[in-house]
């Protein structure tokens, strides 16, 4: 519907803004994370390393930290290090120097960072979109959907900051801007590690010497930003791990391995399943790697797909949010079960119903059955155009020059 220009362009961007200054009416419904933002905020203040102390390690020992309880009552995850990176955590320092304890402060502050950063967003995927010569009108996929508004700018997940990190490096992979390139890069990882095995992607047009010096310049920038912000302390280590060894939510694949290790095993194998599916994952980038690398119309648009799309189908845990990384790379790589899957994960909505916090599995399977038959529609319709396209191709085996 976006390349037949069935919304100007113009008014379409003018919904998207309106849908997400009206969220600054309300606050975030589906997710309480801010709280957290809030508590490492107040720790920074206090010169004290977020990643340092479990909050009910704090609330133990009060001669460490200056601590507020009612706070503390509010945290969903009091028992675990800090899962945010360096980006995060920097702008959790200064919503806290603005507002201090002040929930709704810190709420409209990060509804506008959010806000602005998905104007960046729809500007940065305008550009690409001219840049590749396709339908600027694409971007309105991403612009207009309700997961993106609700998730990012509605529940004030940090995504989006990520995404235009990420978007502003490939934008900026050239010959001329290698430096601010890498830097955006490093940016874009240090606010969400997600787009860390993208690093490999980010150009083919770069020679070998220049991409290497790009990974080299945005991997010390990186590591950079990690001893800024946490010195020594090492527990943001542990709260990677916590992605794949504790947490699950919304799984697809895990979820099938997991049940037949109960039937095997008679108990949960999540601590080395989950490291399990993370090195296939590893496996299946370095696969995608090798093919992006081979095939000269292979897009970088399409090979991050793919990678991102491996990583959450194997993952232990894929929140809602997550999906919003794929649905801009759908945009420019033309590919639509993103688009199909911002709207199937909304079953995985159910883990509210009732107050009750439990995953509905049928609902789950049903996401991911319908997810998979789209797929699988896609890919035999893809087929289907290029056998198409041959047999369009004329035939010039039995050309003479008399044919010209």
């Amino acid at each position: 519907m976006f390349n037949k220009q069935s919304i100007p362009l113009f008014y379409g961007i003018l919904i998207a803004v309106i849908c997400r200054l009206a969220g600054f009416f309300f606050d975030p419904m589906l997710s309480d994370d801010y709280y957290r933002y809030i508590w490492d905020g107040m720790l920074m203040h206090q010169g004290i390393n977020p990643m340092a102390y479990i909050p009910s390690y704090l609330m133990l020992h009060p001669e460490l930290a200056i601590v507020n309880a009612h706070l503390f009552d509010l945290l969903n995850s009091p028992d675990y290090y800090s899962v945010y990176p360096p980006v995060m955590q920097w702008m959790n320092y200064i919503s806290f120097g603005i507002n201090h304890l002040n929930t709704g402060g810190h709420i409209l502050f990060y509804k506008i960072l959010l806000f602005i950063v998905d104007l960046s967003i729809f500007y940065l995927l305008g550009k690409l979109l001219t840049k590749n010569n396709l339908n600027a009108n694409r971007l309105l996929i991403y612009a207009l959907n309700p997961l993106v508004i609700i998730e990012y700018t509605g529940n004030l997940h940090f995504e989006g900051l990520m995404i235009a990190g990420l978007l502003g490096a490939i934008l900026l992979s050239d010959h001329r801007h290698l430096v601010w390139s890498s830097l955006l890069m490093a940016l874009s990882i240090a606010t969400k590690m997600l787009t860390l095995i993208l690093i490999p992607f980010i150009s083919k047009d770069l020679y070998w010497k220049k991409f290497l010096r790009w990974c080299i310049l945005a991997i010390v920038l990186i590591l950079i930003f990690f001893w800024i912000t946490f010195g020594s302390e090492l527990n943001w280590l542990n709260s990677c791990l916590l992605w794949f060894q504790n947490f699950e939510f919304n799984a697809s694949i895990y979820y099938i391995v997991r049940q037949i290790g109960y039937w095997i095993m008679g108990y949960n194998a999540i601590k080395w399943v989950g490291p399990l599916l993370g090195v296939v994952t590893l496996i299946l980038v370095g696969v995608i790697w090798l093919k992006y690398r081979s095939k000269k119309y292979f897009p970088w648009s399409s090979a991050m797909l793919y990678v991102l799309t491996s990583y959450f189908l194997l993952s232990t845990t894929v929140h809602p949010w997550y999906i919003g990384t794929l649905l801009a790379l759908s945009v420019l790589s033309l590919h639509t079960y993103p688009i199909v899957w911002t709207y199937l994960v909304f079953l995985s909505y159910s883990h509210y119903s009732g107050g009750g916090f439990q995953e509905n599995y049928t609902f789950i399977a049903a996401e991911y059955i319908l997810l998979f038959a789209w797929m699988i529609f896609e890919i035999k319709r893809s087929d289907k155009r290029m056998q198409d396209a041959r047999y369009q191709m004329p035939d010039t085996r039995y050309q003479t020059l008399d044919g010209f």
